[in-house]
């Protein structure tokens, strides 16, 4: 097979305006006016799951923003985000929390007006609560029968500890903690003008901006109540290799998590780490799915991937197997981690790696919104402006000596948690 080269293709490092609104919220614009849609996230950086108080205070918040407000009922405001074509997700993760908004240009004027009620004028009410938590227990009850969730739960709290808010979790039950004033402590202390940023693409204007100085940066919001502590919660990774078994009556299959702490995203093998857990894992045609899918058959699917996080990251694979081969299948994994400890990749193999992780970042930068999401990946790890080129000449670069050197090194058995979930017969 002939391997079409990379060696001619270059990425483009795109740079935002970088401004701020009169309160000082920063803004990074990635202005396009030949569109006529305007994207715009708001990243709450301190609103994850590690900063709550109780378990499910963090994803409940957000959900109850874009009900009821000051001006409109939840219908009302439906109403209004359909009239005006607003699309409007919602996201957290450990340690952030996403508002993300899509609109017309022609009516940035009425959704910002929407979004200034959904973030500074939000009205917080128990029975709104109660159905979202009943809707939310219904999901966690059913995720609470599938063995992925549970090996992907114990593997965290194995990894991290149970007692460090990376690595507890809930119970069902939790979700009867949860009251209103929980919601409203969590947004006021969170949700301020001190601790979020917003990032523009599309078709961004000077009026834009005057808009959401006149809302979003007219006043210091939630100032008076705002909890800036900052994530300091401490990391051991020094940990004891371990296997942990959950059991799950009437499993039709055994799902598979194991993995080890990886360096940081500013560490210098970080980069080199994705390609050696792309050939590993991390895509198609990767080891692992050849081996334990394609000669085996032991599974429709096995992935590796690297999660990075404020204070390092995580090297994990996953994959759900048939009931009987979870030893073997974790056997196999080991054989795949030491061949590549011991053996030296092929030039083909590799540059089939190369390419595809290079389309990958192209496709990643394909587009105004799709940079403006890339570029938050910057923000949040405080990476250069070049990082997208700094990336792709690293990649272009490695060698099969250097994926033989990774492999040794962080492919430590005495360094990987295994979390296996299966039927108990």
């Amino acid at each position: 097979m002939n391997i079409p080269s990379f060696n001619n293709i270059t990425i483009k490092d795109y740079t935002p305006e970088k401004s701020v609104l009169k309160n000082n919220i920063p803004i990074y614009t990635f202005a396009n006016n030949d569109l006529e849609v305007v994207f715009m996230r708001i990243v709450f950086f301190n609103a994850g799951t590690i900063f709550q108080d109780k378990f499910f205070v963090s994803a409940l918040t957000k959900t109850q923003l874009a009900q009821d407000t000051k001006d409109y009922s939840d219908l009302s405001l439906a109403d209004a985000m359909d009239y005006y074509g607003v699309s409007l997700t919602r996201a957290n993760t450990n340690e952030r929390t996403y508002l993300t908004f899509s609109f017309l240009k022609k009516y940035q004027k009425e959704v910002v007006s929407l979004i200034e009620q959904i973030l500074l004028l939000p009205v917080f009410k128990q029975e709104k609560l109660n159905i979202t938590i009943g809707d939310y227990r219904q999901e966690f009850l059913a995720k609470c029968q599938k063995t992925s969730f549970l090996a992907h739960r114990e593997f965290m709290a194995g990894l991290f500890g149970k007692d460090n808010p990376y690595g507890n979790y809930a119970s069902v039950e939790d979700y009867d903690k949860v009251t209103i004033s929980d919601i409203e402590k969590f947004y006021k202390q969170r949700y301020t003008f001190n601790q979020c940023y917003i990032i523009l693409a599309g078709n961004v204007d000077k009026e834009l901006i005057r808009l959401l100085n006149d809302s979003l940066g007219a006043y210091d919001w939630n100032s008076s109540s705002a909890d800036t502590t900052p994530n300091n919660i401490k990391i051991n990774t020094q940990i004891e290799p371990k296997t942990i078994i959950t059991h799950l009556d009437n499993a039709v299959q055994a799902s598979i998590c194991m993995g080890r702490f990886f360096p940081s995203i500013k560490d210098e093998d970080y980069i080199p780490l994705t390609v050696l857990n792309c050939l590993f894992g991390g895509y198609f045609n990767s080891r692992l799915m050849s081996n334990i899918r394609e000669e085996k058959g032991y599974t429709y699917g096995i992935d590796s991937f690297i999660a990075p996080f404020e204070k390092g990251s995580v090297f994990m694979i996953a994959g759900d197997v048939t009931n009987d081969k979870d030893t073997a299948t974790i056997d196999e994994i080991k054989k795949e981690m030491n061949l590549l400890k011991t053996e030296i990749v092929s030039d083909a193999e590799l540059d089939t790696v190369k390419n595809y992780m290079i389309g990958d970042m192209l496709r990643d930068n394909d587009g105004v919104s799709e940079i403006a999401i890339t570029y938050d990946r910057q923000i949040k790890f405080s990476l250069a402006d070049n990082y997208n080129s700094y990336a792709m000449n690293i990649i272009k670069n490695i060698t099969p000596d250097k994926i033989k050197e990774l492999a040794n090194k962080y492919f430590d058995e005495q360094q990987f948690i295994i979390s296996i979930s299966k039927n108990n017969k």
